[in-house]
């Protein structure tokens, strides 16, 4: 990607997805921003629902996301078309008197827009579609377009049904060919992701409660409750690490065989080989793995120094 660092956000970033040769915004009070492929930020930083975005995705030219409110108890998802500009949406005060489905008020500048009934859990999508989690409702895969084209019961592991909260979905990945659901006590189902159908059912032998999984082929990232870290390749751990906090965004680099991670104050290169850290005073919420570019939760931009790695 041949740019510069690009401007400061006026917003606390949440994180970024990746658009023609750009970048997508989403901040945690629900800002989105455009940044051109020469690094320039397209436009004001715009809000088009009032609420915080969940999980967001993007399919073709299409904006997918899902809205939260916990304390109004209302979500949304829609479809925003990034060919257009962000519209600013409605302000919360109107959330708070507008509560019949009827009257209900969805995402500036939507294409399709929903109610849901239920909290969204997880959001991941292909080139081909999107697949999402509802809260004890199931699982649900849909066009870019919002046609349904299956549906699945909410997913249940019986032997870890007796252990608190070991059957929460804390993580779902998507491919071309499958749609995976993570439960926090390492229940796994791998769903066809065309069809729907499941092709694998399993609880995974490991060393803590699940927070979150990156997949890139057959590489997983799988973060645990206690900041540590497992490779996880070929149906086995291959790795352990242990974490300064969470982590905010991770990607696999085929080139170097690991995983580029942004973490609390750190940034971290992992592989069976090489592991590199470099501290942070703030908070990494992305980083490219070409470039070495990376943003951090107080909205600056930078680029590593390779003497910094440790």
């Amino acid at each position: 990607m041949a740019w510069g660092i690009p401007e400061q956000l006026d917003f606390t970033p949440k994180h970024i997805l990746r658009h023609n040769g750009g970048y997508v915004v989403v901040g945690v009070d629900g800002d989105l921003q455009k940044i051109s492929p020469d690094g320039k930020l397209i436009g004001e930083p715009v809000r088009p629902f009032p609420t915080p975005i969940r999980d967001a995705v993007i399919l073709g030219d299409k904006l997918i996301a899902t809205w939260l409110d916990q304390e109004l108890l209302l979500a949304r998802m829609a479809a925003i078309d990034l060919q257009n500009d962000f519209t600013e949406g409605v302000n919360r005060g109107e959330l708070r008197v507008r509560r019949t489905i009827d009257k209900s008020l969805h995402p500036s500048g939507n294409e399709w827009s929903h109610v849901l009934d239920a909290e969204p859990i997880s959001l991941q999508s292909n080139q081909n579609s999107f697949s999402f989690v509802l809260w004890r409702k199931g699982v649900y895969n849909l066009s870019v377009n919002s046609i349904e084209n299956w549906r699945a019961p909410e997913p249940s592991w019986p032997k870890l049904a007796k252990i608190p909260r070991a059957m929460e979905t804390v993580a779902t990945t998507c491919d071309g060919e499958t749609f995976e659901i993570w439960s926090k006590g390492g229940g796994v189902i791998i769903y066809e992701v065309n069809t729907g159908k499941v092709i694998e059912q399993k609880i995974l032998e490991l060393d803590g409660y699940i927070n979150q999984v990156y997949k890139t082929g057959q590489h997983y990232l799988i973060l645990y409750n206690n900041s540590h870290v497992a490779l996880y390749e070929n149906d086995r751990v291959v790795l352990n690490a242990k974490l300064s906090g969470p982590i905010s965004y991770a990607e696999w680099s085929e080139s170097e065989q690991g995983w580029h991670i942004a973490g609390w104050r750190e940034l971290l290169f992992l592989s069976t080989t090489k592991q590199n850290r470099i501290p942070l005073q703030e908070i990494a919420v992305f980083i490219d793995g070409d470039t070495g570019l990376y943003l951090c939760n107080n909205g600056h931009w930078d680029i590593i120094d390779s003497q910094e790695e440790e």
